[in-house]
């Protein structure tokens, strides 16, 4: 059997979509089940929109995300002479025209097609020029195209995701395979590379099955075999619209700014897309691998749903060791904590580790522990006007100095001899302590907390309502 060769050939006009992300990924899973090979082709043909920003944003979020590809990447713009021999064979066959029509003269031809209520096609006035006729043109120097000349008939393929495809080709009309500066269109670069790297599977989003009607009349002038087609259904935001920015993050980068592991994208986009019997969510690389198939993928769009992201992430976040979570992290945490002890900060990150959902959490979560709380004065009031809790602050701030080590297990030895001398519970002073300390009702245990502040900041804080 011929080895399974897919490719990830995303155009270099913007960051890495999470679309995009999706068919890389599902495209490495096809590789990796079948032991065949993810070819990197970077479609840079469009001189105008590609930009060196977005090559290096898109080859940076794969290795980022590991979905490591085994050749390539390859550039379109450095392949220009490949399409010119691809071409030249078209011209012999005259599967293709040069076309001399000025863009004004197609847009009166798109406005008559506008008036008259039907869909524009280019009229073919140049498909009927006689050689001489050319000739002299091109000997003047005009501007030219070259069209692909579309015979009738139709063509049929067998999706592998959404079943028998059939189009008619009078939908079409003779469309430009080579732009007048001699660079190739989308349809027709992407063809010839396809041949070239013996691409046998192309996966891809389903906005591309229009396109894939002419590249397979191209194949077809080409006298070459069509590869296998998959267009995966588009990813939609909650509201049922194709995702974008007002849905929140799309792109990797933002992702991988906000502080979201690569595993837990990777895992998610797994669970949004395939039918996964026994509702198991939590998936390694190798079983991922091991479960994927193209006849489980949904023919629905998934909904893309940032909330059950975040939920997937702090379970992969809780399960990374204490060194784990500091290297993930070193870049959300504060620069007053790097500063500080290693091994205080491996303590703070652990105590705080419930509560992250992205590494951008840190920030938040930690922030009481180089910075003075800023206080409601009606909370602060009601503290005040705590009795019990009066009571216990003047004792507690009285041996703070006598406990040492300044370690949690002593620090709750000594706050329940106070409390059982004065019948009071943990539960009555737990929270207006922890308010003192942190500003917030939610933080680590108490007694850990105590202990990762320190003497000073704990006396300091707690002074405040005396």
């Amino acid at each position: 059997m011929e080895k399974i060769r897919v490719r990830f050939a995303p155009s270099p006009t913007g960051l890495l979509h999470i679309g995009g992300v999706r068919t890389a990924f599902i495209n490495y899973l096809l590789a990796k089940k079948e032991n065949g090979a993810l070819v990197l082709r970077i479609e840079d043909t469009d001189k105008v929109r590609s930009t060196e920003e977005s090559k290096n944003a898109i080859i940076s979020g794969l290795k980022w995300l590991n979905i490591n590809w085994d050749e390539g990447p390859y550039f379109q713009s450095e392949r220009s002479e490949l399409y010119i021999n691809y071409l030249n064979y078209l011209i012999e066959k005259e599967a293709v025209y040069p076309c001399f029509c000025k863009k004004e003269e197609i847009d009166i031809e798109k406005e008559i097609a506008k008036k008259r209520g039907k869909p524009y096609k280019y009229s073919q006035r140049c498909k009927y020029l006689s050689d001489k006729e050319r000739i002299d043109k091109i000997s003047k120097g005009e501007e030219f195209v070259y069209r692909f000349n579309v015979e009738p008939g139709l063509v049929r393929f067998n999706d592998l995701i959404k079943g028998e495809i059939i189009f008619e080709n009078n939908i079409l009309d003779d469309f430009i395979i080579i732009r007048n500066d001699k660079t190739p269109v989308y349809n027709f670069s992407c063809v010839v590379d396809d041949i070239d790297m013996k691409i046998t599977h192309v996966i891809r989003g389903e906005d591309h099955l229009s396109n894939t009607h002419k590249q397979i009349l191209i194949y077809k002038a080409l006298n070459k075999e069509t590869p296998y087609f998959g267009h995966l259904p588009l990813m939609l935001g909650k509201d049922k619209e194709k995702l974008s920015k007002r849905h929140g993050s799309v792109s990797i980068e933002e992702f991988k700014n906000e502080g979201f592991l690569p595993e837990a994208i990777l895992n998610y986009l797994f669970l949004i897309g395939f039918s996964i019997k026994d509702n198991k969510e939590i998936f390694t690389m190798d079983e991922m691998i091991e479960e994927f198939s193209l006849s489980k993928i949904s023919r629905s769009s998934p909904i893309f749903d940032h909330d059950k992201l975040r939920w997937l992430n702090s379970h992969y976040i809780r399960n990374l060791s204490d060194e784990e979570l500091f290297n993930r992290a070193i870049g959300f945490i504060p620069n007053d904590l790097i500063s500080g002890s290693r091994e205080k900060l491996l303590k703070i990150l652990r105590e705080i580790k419930p509560n992250i959902k992205v590494l951008g959490d840190i920030k938040d979560l930690t922030i009481y522990f180089y910075k003075q709380p800023e206080y409601n004065q009606q909370e602060l009031k009601n503290i005040k006007n705590n009795i019990n809790f009066i009571n216990f602050i003047n004792d507690f701030i009285n041996i703070i100095d006598d406990i040492e080590p300044f370690e949690s297990s002593l620090i709750e030895s000594y706050i329940n001899k106070i409390l059982k001398e004065k019948n009071i519970l943990l539960k009555d002073i737990a929270q207006p302590l922890r308010y003192l300390l942190t500003g917030k009702y939610v933080s680590p245990g108490l007694f850990i907390l105590i202990e990762l502040l320190g003497k000073e900041k704990t006396k300091k804080r707690i002074s405040i309502i005396l």
